[in-house]
């Protein structure tokens, strides 16, 4: 038992790092709010981000609405519907959590609760990153070096912004409970941090079907621990194998595509529990087999075997990460980050959104591995693992920051801890060398991204043409039907009306690249040819993109010839041409206020002979 005086010198120790916590989340929170331009306007709180709107279509209507929670939506990528790419624990908790507070507070604006999640949930991830940061070892001051940085990422604003209720800040809370519970399970391999970090593998798909993922470094570490005759007992590492697949197994049951007896990855369906399983037994091999040449053999025989099933949707998943997915390739958020810097002004955008930090990307992956050849001890060999797994799963794609920003953080600042052991430099001097590295590297965001005003919805076109959404909206309530739009404008108009869509940004499955195609086609016909080839559309949502431009002196208005070649021809037609079939019946418009003489933005409804 401890004794008193043990306890009270434990909390003395552990002060100075809630105390960190505390100041540095309350910061974070605050550059989280500067997302009030985007997500407060006109006195009500709208959605930020594109995804975000459909999440909270979904959340309100499992919460408040008629529908209730769905899996399967029919008012998406009609006729045909189609399977939700996300699973069923973030939405639907969300839900819940919405109920209970319009319970205690009735006259609650649901996305006013939802704005602000996202917000609170900044000081669960700054806690958790000082948790990581404590089990490493990194100093009191380290940690709140550690936990200013995370405060001026604009990675954690773009995931924890006002408004920004999709569900990637979840991403990061299980990246880094993995790592937390995965550093005190390889530390101390006791059976209760092993069901903990179970729980955390197998309720992660839950939140993200991608998460399953989360398993590879927790293997990758075991296979160099098995090859070193170093690994956790066991008894504990049965623990993990059975919680892991039965966590994994316990949130899938609920899910729609599971009982469907589907098995893709893009839906939590058996794909995740298969996976886990594979996950467990290739655990419990190494809890019981030495590292043998033979056994060597028989365990590369059982992966083989066990990824016949999966060989397809590696291939896919594969393409997926790499960004090469055909439908998705020409997504900003999908590119490496270094191939965004080789854009035009590709360094200043990307040192605005990681730092500098991003340089130090391939130094501290480098590092990493050459410690990996070193390294014996069961928590650091983990460590490097995660670190290595992180930061490149970063580097593939600007949307897998989540994985690797903690590691770019605590890499950087453990690589500085030689220095800091060293005798000859007191605390407070490495302390002031490392704050002026870190101003130095956060500079760009501090300078250009981080106070930015930014526009509601985080998207120009978006603020531009949403006057539009109550017209239409109204017009769905008394006549509800198929919306043509852009992709970029699905999730909007599901969130501001009753009306279907025949494409947004869902962009994983064959069904939704068949979509994307199909609405393609409609886009590139005259008006009279889509009267004849659509007749299951009544309105036409007409967006122009592109109407603004990054010039040598900031925002400037695109050239007319440029902003038509940029758009679809039925859409060219319907905002340039000054005789339409009378079919069209112009619903609102809102023109450019530049000095530029035309409509940018116009919601038709179509009508036709038996409606005239």
């Amino acid at each position: 038992r401890r004794c008193p005086k043990a306890g009270r010198t434990a909390m003395n120790k552990a002060l100075p790092y809630w105390a960190a916590w505390l100041v540095f989340a309350l910061i974070a929170a605050a550059v989280a709010m500067l997302y009030s331009s985007a997500a407060f306007v006109d006195g009500q709180y709208i959605p930020v981000g594109n995804d975000s709107f459909y999440h909270a279509r979904r959340i309100i209507d499992a919460a408040v609405g008629e529908r209730g929670f769905y899996e399967f939506d029919t008012m998406i990528h009609v006729p045909e519907g189609s399977w939700l790419n996300w699973p069923w624990g973030y939405d639907y908790l969300m839900s819940i959590a919405l109920r209970v507070a319009m319970w205690l507070r009735p006259e609650l604006q649901p996305m006013a609760f939802l704005a602000h999640v996202p917000v609170f949930f900044v000081f669960v991830n700054a806690g958790l990153l000082t948790l990581v940061a404590r089990e490493v070892k990194l100093g009191p001051a380290a940690t709140a070096i550690a936990l200013l940085i995370f405060a001026l990422l604009p990675l954690t604003q773009i995931l924890h912004g006002l408004g920004r209720i999709d569900h990637h800040f979840l991403e990061l809370t299980f990246v880094l409970l993995t790592v937390y519970f995965g550093l005190r399970f390889f530390d101390r391999a006791r059976v209760v941090d092993a069901v903990a970090l179970g729980i955390v593998l197998g309720f992660a798909s839950a939140f993200h079907n991608g998460l399953f993922i989360l398993q590879i470094p927790v293997l990758l570490c075991m296979l160099l621990l098995w090859s070193r005759t170093g690994q956790p007992d066991a008894r504990s590492l049965m623990s993990l194998a059975l919680t892991t697949f039965s966590a994994t197994l316990l949130v899938a049951i609920p899910s729609a595509a599971f009982r469907d007896m589907q098995f893709e990855f893009w839906t939590l369906s058996w794909f995740q529990p298969y996976i886990a399983l594979c996950s467990a037994i290739v655990i419990a091999y190494f809890a019981y087999r030495p590292c043998t040449r033979n056994n060597v053999v028989v365990l590369v025989g059982i992966g083989v075997i066990m990824l016949i099933p999966m060989f397809t949707k590696i291939i896919i998943g594969a393409a997926f990460l790499s960004g090469q997915l055909d439908i998705i390739v020409d997504i900003v958020e999908v590119r490496s980050p270094f191939v965004n810097a080789t854009s035009p002004g590709g360094i200043k955008w990307v040192t605005s959104q990681y730092s500098w930090l991003i340089f130090l990307a391939p130094v501290i992956i480098a590092w990493q591995l050459a410690r990996l050849y070193r390294l014996r001890e069961q928590s650091s060999t983990y460590l490097s693992v995660w670190m290595v797994f992180g930061i490149t799963l970063m580097l593939f794609q600007f949307r897998l920051h989540p994985f690797g920003s903690w590691a770019l953080i605590i890499g950087g600042l453990l690589a500085l801890e030689p220095l800091r052991m060293n005798r000859r430099l007191s605390s407070l001097a490495m302390s002031a060398v490392t704050l002026a590295l870190v101003a130095i590297a956060l500079q760009p965001p501090l300078h250009n991204q981080l106070f930015k005003r930014v526009p509601p919805g985080l998207s120009r076109d978006y603020a531009a043409a949403r006057t539009l959404y109550p017209g239409l909206q109204e017009a769905c309530a008394a006549r509800p039907g198929v919306v043509l739009a852009y992709g970029d404008d699905g999730h909007p108009v599901r969130y501001h009306t009753d009306c279907s869509v025949i494409v947004n940004n869902f962009l994983m499955t064959p069904l939704h690249r068949q979509k994307v195609l199909e609405a393609d086609r409609y886009f590139q016909m005259s008006a009279q040819q889509f009267l004849r080839e659509a007749p299951h559309v009544r309105y036409v949502f007409v967006r122009m993109f592109g109407i603004f431009r990054n010039g040598p002196n900031g925002i400037e208005p695109t050239p007319l010839q440029v902003i038509k070649a940029n758009n679809a021809p039925l859409f060219n037609e319907l905002t340039f041409s000054r005789t339409l079939p009378d079919e069209f019946l112009l619903l609102d418009e809102v023109r450019v206020d530049d000095g530029r003489d035309f409509a940018f933005a116009r919601v038709f409804e179509i009508t036709r002979d038996s409606e005239q």
